[in-house]
């Protein structure tokens, strides 16, 4: 997943830092969480996709330092 995609699966400019970045991918795991929509395929593939981006994002900025 590109870093631009990422940003906009998880609704965010690419200026916050960190912390903020972890907040957000935490609110899009516990709302779209397997466990807690169950069967609901729309939203297992927008947990996989923000759990893909929190990664892609994370590398990157570790990548830049």
């Amino acid at each position: 997943m590109s870093i631009l995609k990422s940003y906009r699966v998880l609704g965010i400019k690419g200026n916050e830092d960190l912390e903020y970045i972890k907040r957000i991918y935490k609110k899009f795991a516990h709302k779209y969480h397997p466990d807690k929509t169950r069967d609901d395929q729309m939203s297992l593939k927008m947990f996989i996709d923000a759990k893909q981006a929190y990664e892609t994002i994370l590398k990157h900025r570790l990548q830049q330092k």
